[in-house]
């Protein structure tokens, strides 16, 4: 699951040769791909599996007293500066990516050799030999900063996000893998640390080094000086930025409370930390002030009087105001002097179809019959027709219009009026009897609704595409099995649910629709368990994943100890971590909500908190 950012798909001229040069036909190569963009979320994914494979099978044996020997040189030079875990990254990336970048290369070689794949082969030729960067972050915009090289000048584009955040002014130091398909694109490795506050004497004494060296390039000064870098650079860390235990007390209170009252609001806790940062103690009234101020600013949606504020708290209301009036204008000016609000991470979950896969089918229908000769023709057309209505040419366009149109409405009357009109068409889509199975109360008329579906879709499924899901044209279908697997679960028929994931997860590996999530949820109450663990080692990723794998983890963990075990204790203080909204509802043991048909969540919320525990109910 991940953050809505505009989904990508796959377009036409299916038949003809690929521009990319790969000697494959365009619906076996980049015909699964948008536009010039052809780095999407599959190849990302690609990439990732190859770093994993890397550090899960390295350092072998005859490498390791190598390892330890390059570790105990350095380990006391860097763990005083970055901490015990962060050193350990910056010592194991230098040792495989400088030392001994000749294992790297080897296993980037043998990669080459055995991918298919053009564009992959293409960017793992770019991983020979990793580049070093001492860069200052000169801008951050939708997920991605600017970072201009230190000493040669040159600026490049990098990915943040939660893990790795940075602001403008920073400084990134570390190792990097670059993109050659965009040759401004670098992927962030593990050893890179920011610096948060740098003195102009460190970047001005970086610059001396440099020029004293008589080293004739930017990559050999960094690599004959790695350790001194790190170690010129290790003032001014987030990390060193000291926080008195009064503010973090108030933070912490303040979360709670919210976490109590089902409510949520990013935007609160990190104003009413900042302020607290620049006063010279905390208020009694601040936390009650700070409730007042989410109510009238509309960050919270609670219905509290200043009156009830102040009996639930103790505190005086004049004091409250006064608090609340001081947050306000802190906030307010923190929004005026803000040069980019902080984008909002979300993810899209449900049965109906993705909010984009409407306009994805348009603009197909739109170039489906055109000759594509080029990237730059297949990008004229595409800014040409986005966003143009498309006219249906035909009785099942028109159906599949009208069906999109049906899932875009949330009223249950105007919905069920356009899958009437769906009906009427007789078209026999996927859609038709997916929007019929919708409204169906009768569990056997609905499956023989849904399996009606799959036996039409399957027909018209394209199985030749690098990524099936990809391909606007094959997701009826795969929302039809997800539908059927959803049918069996919620009535328990666990065994014929799994079934359906499985094949799912079979068809599209890359698993946009978070089939793995209820599949985890099936195979952890027939007792499966290993599988449950396996399905977690292949889809998590420790830097960017969600709260659902903590809490399946510690159901697992309870049901292979018992709850009180020590495992069990620690996984579930980590669950709660993620998101501590979940607890409440796996105390109480409330009737979870059905599957969802199409929701917006956010990370740590209490929305994401009740489809974890749809989730976890079955298992307990």
């Amino acid at each position: 699951m991940t953050k809505i950012d505009g989904e990508k798909f796959g377009i036409i001229g299916r038949n003809s040769l690929c521009s990319c040069q790969s000697g494959k036909k365009y619906k076996k190569c980049c015909g699964t791909k948008e536009g010039t963009d052809r780095f999407n979320d599959e190849l990302d994914q690609a990439m990732q599996k190859v770093l994993q494979d890397f550090f899960e099978n390295n350092p072998h044996p005859s490498e390791q007293k190598a390892l330890l020997a390059w570790k105990d040189k350095n380990e006391d030079l860097l763990v005083p500066l970055y901490g015990k875990e962060k050193s350990g990254s910056i010592i194991g990336d230098i040792f495989f990516f400088l030392e001994r970048v000749d294992i790297w290369n080897s296993f980037i070689n043998r990669k080459i050799l055995k991918e298919e794949r053009y564009k992959i082969r293409k960017i793992l030729e770019g991983w020979l030999n990793p580049v070093f960067l001492v860069g200052k972050i000169l801008s951050v915009t939708n997920y991605q900063a600017q970072i201009q090289d230190l000493l040669s000048e040159n600026v490049l584009q990098i990915d943040v996000n939660e893990s790795f955040p940075v602001e403008s002014g920073n400084v990134a130091i570390g190792f990097y893998l670059p993109d050659i398909i965009h040759s401004d694109r670098l992927m962030v490795l593990n050893s890179v640390t920011v610096a948060v506050e740098v003195k102009e004497e460190a970047i001005q004494k970086l610059s001396d080094m440099y020029r004293s060296s008589e080293i004739d390039t930017v990559q050999g000064f960094y690599r004959e000086n790695i350790i001194t870098l790190y170690q010129l650079f290790s003032t001014g860390l987030s990390a060193s930025h000291y926080v008195s235990s009064e503010v973090i007390e108030a933070v912490n209170a303040l979360e709670q409370f919210l976490i109590e009252e089902d409510l949520k609001s990013d935007e609160l806790i990190e104003g009413f930390f900042h302020y607290l940062e620049l006063q010279p103690n905390v208020p009694n009234a601040a936390i009650a002030g700070a409730v007042q101020f989410g109510i009238d600013y509309k960050l919270l949606k609670f219905e509290w009087s200043k009156e009830k504020i102040a009996d639930y708290f103790t505190e005086d209301s004049t004091e409250i105001n006064m608090f609340a009036e001081n947050l306000r204008a802190f906030y307010s000016e923190a929004l005026t002097n803000e040069d980019e609000k902080e984008a909002t991470y979300a993810f899209e979950v449900g049965t109906d179809p993705k909010t984009n896969e409407y306009q994805n089918w348009q603009l197909l229908m739109h170039l489906k019959n055109l000759t594509i000769t080029s990237d730059i023709v297949l990008k004229r057309h595409m800014d040409y027709y986005h966003g143009e209505p498309y006219v249906p040419k035909s009785k099942t366009e028109e159906a599949q219009l009208l069906a999109y149109e049906a899932y875009a409405n949330k009223t249950e009357g105007l919905r069920a009026e356009k899958s009437q009109k769906v009906h009427q068409l007789h078209s026999r889509i996927v859609d038709e009897f997916l929007l019929a199975a919708d409204v169906e109360s009768n569990n056997n008329e609905r499956e023989k609704l849904l399996i009606q579906a799959i036996a039409n879709g399957k027909a018209d499924f394209e199985p030749d595409m690098d990524v099936a899901w990809l391909y606007v044209p094959n997701r009826p279908y795969l929302r039809a099995l997800f539908l059927l697997g959803i049918h069996y679960w919620q009535q328990g028929r666990l065994e014929e649910a799994f079934k359906e994931f499985y094949r799912l997860l079979q068809l599209n590996p890359g698993d946009h629709q978070g089939v793995r999530y209820v599949a985890m949820s099936t195979l952890i109450a027939l007792g499966r368990l290993q599988e449950a663990d396996s399905i977690i080692n292949h889809y998590e990723d420790q830097q960017t994943d969600n709260a659902f794998y903590a809490w399946f983890k510690w159901l697992i963990q309870m049901k292979k100890t018992n709850l009180l075990s020590s495992a069990t204790q620690e996984a579930f203080l980590e669950a709660v971590d993620k998101n501590p909204y979940v607890k409440k509802l796996v105390d109480k043991r409330p009737k979870a909500n059905p599957y969802p048909k199409s929701i917006i969540l956010s990370p740590r919320s209490p929305e994401e908190a009740k489809l974890i525990w749809t989730f976890l109910e079955p298992g307990l």
